[in-house]
């Protein structure tokens, strides 16, 4: 049984705003979908340590900010529609999966690798810095798995 909650939007990211709880529960979920899931929170919870380290200097105009919000923003609409379809009790369509599941796969690829780059560059400590890159390392290869199954879904 996988519980699946509704993705957070940016605003609620960056501004902190509490979002009303929705979930579902899926049983005998798809590998795949239990890859989504999964890199789709562990998106969120990456995108949330970098605006902590950014504080107040988390510039959403600059063009690296917004090609992380631009991934983060495909890949959670990949999850909102896994989301809707469960809900509504309805069939996940074979066509998203062909096309739309590789987006999502390339755009957390692209998310894991940009984001973890951003945070490296405003960790100071040296040990620090050595454990970003190290889960920078896991999370590009957790990426490029997801791609692999979602090529292969």
């Amino acid at each position: 049984m996988l519980r699946l909650e509704a993705p957070s939007d940016l605003l609620q990211i960056t501004d902190g705003t509490p979002r009303p709880e929705q979930a579902v529960e899926i049983a005998n979920p798809a590998v795949w979908v239990r890859t989504l899931v999964h890199q789709q929170q562990q998106a969120k919870n990456d995108l949330q340590r970098l605006m902590e380290l950014c504080g107040d200097t988390y510039d959403s105009t600059d063009r690296g900010t917004q090609e992380i919000e631009q991934a983060y923003q495909t890949l959670a609409e990949g999850t909102r529609y896994v989301y809707d379809r469960v809900n509504a009790n309805e069939k996940i369509a074979e066509e998203w999966i062909h096309s739309e599941l590789s987006k999502a796969a390339n755009a957390y690829k692209s998310l894991a690798r940009k984001i973890w780059q951003a945070i490296i560059e405003r960790t100071n400590e040296a040990n620090e810095r050595q454990i970003c890159q190290a889960t920078q390392l896991t999370q590009v290869n957790d990426a490029l798995s997801f791609l692999v199954e979602a090529n292969t879904a």
